[in-house]
């Protein structure tokens, strides 16, 4: 059986403005990373643990779902890390790479 986001397609429904924005979210979360692995589907991004950010990650995570359902966010917690995995099918990847710093 395959997943939900293989079968959903590969657009954002953000505007410009909106989409910039949100670009720029990410990027400045994927700057906090203290390591960063990329995996077959995806990225794993490793964060220090705190209740603020893990807050600031699944709030992000849940309004990037929202709009690009290709994706697939995992959000690990345990009292020394974070762990975000984002997954996303293989005609996602340039978009993967721009969010998540993906392959960097």
């Amino acid at each position: 059986m395959s997943e939900p986001r293989q079968e959903a397609p590969v657009a954002c429904t953000l505007d410009g403005a909106a989409l910039g924005t949100r670009t720029a979210d990410w990027h400045r979360i994927t700057a906090r990373a203290s390591a960063r692995h990329d995996i077959e589907d995806g990225v794993r991004l490793l964060f220090p643990a705190t209740p603020e950010l893990a807050a600031e990650i699944a709030a992000l995570a849940v309004a990037e779902q929202d709009c690009c359902a290709f994706f697939d966010f995992t959000l690990h917690l345990s009292p020394t890390r974070l762990e975000l995995t984002v997954r996303a099918p293989e005609s996602a990847t340039p978009l993967l790479a721009d969010l998540f710093r993906a392959g960097r």
